[in-house]
């Protein structure tokens, strides 16, 4: 069975995108571990400053979203 959530397979995708209801991004991960990454990477102040330059631009963050699959050799 494949685990979907907002269109991420997150028992083999690593994924983020942004949540009306809790308004801020969601990260889908099959790896705790690799979900930290992406908080760590959504923490960051290059992310911050990326945020920031694309909204100045006329960009709608809550469309942001981005995905990762694990190679196949990796997948349990």
């Amino acid at each position: 069975m494949i685990e979907i959530a907002r269109g991420f397979d997150y028992t083999t995708t690593l994924g983020v995108c942004w949540s009306k209801r809790e308004n801020d991004f969601n990260i889908y991960y099959p790896r705790k571990v690799d979900g930290w990454v992406m908080h760590d990477l959504l923490r960051s102040d290059e992310f911050k400053e990326f945020k920031e330059e694309v909204k100045n631009r006329g960009y709608d963050l809550e469309t942001l979203r981005f995905s990762v699959k694990l190679k196949d050799k990796y997948v349990k």
